[in-house]
Parts: structure tokens; C-alpha cells; sequence
């Protein structure tokens, strides 16, 4: 699932430069090193900030979508 808004793209990218690696991240961190999160994301066409829960990985979005 790739970032829903800028303040999400900057948190992944602020994980990032913080731990390096996703073998020095926590194991609840791990997801911001998955590709899917900033593959073809234009961070300027993405809005501030969305209105939703927090979504930590693409499975629990999967899951949750289909309710």
C-alpha cells in the first residue's frame, strides 16, 4: 500500500534515516522497509494529512478492508 499523505511519507522516510536497515529495526518498525510504502509515490500530489486509523502493515489492511 503505498503512503496515503505527506506526514505518513515523511514518518517512513524519518524511520528510515533513524534505524538504516530493517535488521537494526525494532521488530514493530520493520514495516517502514517494506518497498510498497514509497514505490511511484509523488510526494507532491499527496494530501497533508487523511482522517483514518492507523493502518501498520498491508495484510491488517487487507483484512480490514473487507469488513
Amino acid at each position: 500500500m503505498p503512503s496515503r499523505s505527506k506526514q505518513q511519507f515523511k514518518f517512513i522516510w524519518a524511520m528510515r534515516r533513524k534505524w538504516g536497515s530493517k535488521k537494526k529495526a525494532p521488530k514493530n518498525m520493520k514495516w517502514v522497509f517494506d518497498e510498497e510504502w514509497t514505490k511511484d509515490v509523488s510526494f507532491k500530489k499527496l494530501p497533508n494529512k487523511i482522517k483514518e486509523s492507523q493502518i501498520l502493515n498491508f495484510k491488517e489492511f487487507l483484512k480490514n478492508r473487507n469488513l
